[in-house]
């Protein structure tokens, strides 16, 4: 490892994270998600070395300015990444149109789209996968008003099973606003976690709770030096209409009943064994099938196979 440069080792370990996903990346992408440098590097200095050097060329080819590793198949996957990226701009226009009901209630302090949404990476059958901030002491009934009109109008995941629904509404991460930092939520050398707080695009945020929740999250800098927070674009904002009050401190109780005797056995079982389900008043995290773990893994050994 010692013989090529820090710079050069980042960048192929950029690019082998993204490989685990068909994800080829323009030299500005491997500049901003530039994974574990030894300290931060200018985008000029991205270009010169890829442009420079030979064990870099030895190790990726381009198509159409999007880099991956050599023999991958580039061309199809810049094709793949391309229709990904266009069914993504389709389910960003469905959650637009779904968050006008976000604004409706007062729990909802802010909306962000994450996993393969944020990433412009979906296929037809991916959920809209979302990570909602409420107002502390409204949790429970906050995600109930968010996923009462997606299960009767059949429009949440139906997983494990068959189904034709398009562009499921996933409602699987909930926190308040006083519990925004999720270091304490983080695997050994968990560079998912890294990327999922950094990739998160910002669809609604009343009251700057994207903005706290990224400053409260600077270990992830520790990665990903690069990586500036998405901001908020028009594109994804709703029109803003007053709140419906539908929620009140009092009836907080009966709705974390019925939830929690609603919810499926293999979550209760998981509920806060590990970082996996997470079942409290100030946090719901339903990622029974969190495949961190398998991502970083795959990684590692990407890493001892070309590094």
């Amino acid at each position: 490892m010692g013989v090529h440069s820090d710079l050069e080792q980042s960048i192929l370990r950029t690019v082998l994270w993204f490989s685990q996903f068909s994800y080829p990346l323009t030299l500005f992408e491997i500049w901003k998600w530039l994974l574990k440098p030894e300290r931060p590097y200018e985008l000029a200095q991205v270009y010169v070395i890829v442009e420079r050097s030979e064990w870099l060329n030895d190790q990726l080819e381009v198509e159409n300015g999007f880099y991956a590793l050599k023999g991958s198949g580039v061309k199809q996957l810049v094709e793949g990444r391309q229709d990904r990226f266009l069914d993504a701009e389709r389910k960003f226009r469905v959650l637009r149109r779904a968050a006008h009901y976000f604004s409706l209630l007062p729990g909802v302090r802010a909306v962000a789209a994450g996993n393969t949404l944020a990433w412009w990476s979906t296929s037809q059958d991916s959920d809209i996968d979302l990570y909602v901030v409420t107002r502390p002491g409204h949790i429970w009934s906050t995600r109930f008003w968010l996923v009462l009109p997606f299960l009767l109008c059949g429009r949440r995941p139906t997983h494990g099973q068959p189904s034709s629904v398009q562009d499921p509404f996933c409602f699987s991460f909930f926190s308040t606003t006083q519990r925004l930092n999720f270091e304490e939520l983080c695997l050994p050398r968990d560079y998912y976690m890294a990327f999922w707080v950094r990739s998160l695009v910002p669809v609604l945020d009343r009251d700057g709770s994207l903005a706290t929740l990224q400053a409260e999250n600077r270990w992830v800098s520790r990665s990903l030096p690069n990586a500036q927070p998405r901001t908020s674009h028009h594109r994804h904002e709703p029109y803003r209409v007053p709140s419906i009050p539908l929620q009140w401190s009092l009836t907080e109780p009966f709705f974390r009943s019925v939830q929690r005797n609603r919810l499926p056995v293999p979550l209760r079982e998981l509920a806060n064994l590990d970082s996996r389900v997470v079942v409290t008043d100030e946090m719901l995290k339903f990622h029974d099938n969190d495949r961190r773990e398998q991502y970083r893994d795959t990684y590692e050994s990407l890493l001892e196979r070309y590094l």
